[in-house]
């Protein structure tokens, strides 16, 4: 399963426990909002792993950090896990938000990265090894 397929189970996943609990949520990844899912009165950043999450760094950009200092009521982190399960008998999620959150942000260190895109044209002329 690569990323992409991780990350759209991830969500699928959030949206299905969303509407279990009684919450109408909408997948606003395309609208510029600074989390995935709105799940009123949830903002929801939702972070995907193929894996156990134990112990992993849980990657935040600037704008999800203000927006959780600005909303920790509101904003929550869903961590899901154990996705390339093959019977998603282990898939789980573990939910972040309030004081808990705010004291991880607290304790982490920014770190700037950039993520410049590889164009198609790039691609195909960029030297292949192997």
């Amino acid at each position: 399963m690569g990323n992409k397929e991780t990350e759209q189970a991830a969500i699928t996943h959030v949206l299905a426990v969303e509407r279990a609990a009684g919450r109408d949520p909408r997948d606003v990844r395309t609208t510029g909002l600074p989390y995935d899912i709105d799940s009123a009165p949830r903002m929801i950043e939702v972070k995907a792993f193929s894996g156990s999450a134990r112990s992993e760094t849980l990657a935040l950009e600037h704008r999800q950090i203000t927006a959780a200092q600005a909303n920790p009521e509101r904003f929550y982190l869903y961590v899901v896990d154990n996705l390339a399960r093959p019977d998603g008998a282990e898939v789980g999620v573990r939910v972040l938000h309030g004081e808990v959150l705010l004291a991880m942000i607290e304790r982490s260190r920014p770190a700037i990265t950039h993520w410049p895109t590889f164009r198609a044209a790039e691609y195909d002329q960029a030297e292949r090894l192997g």
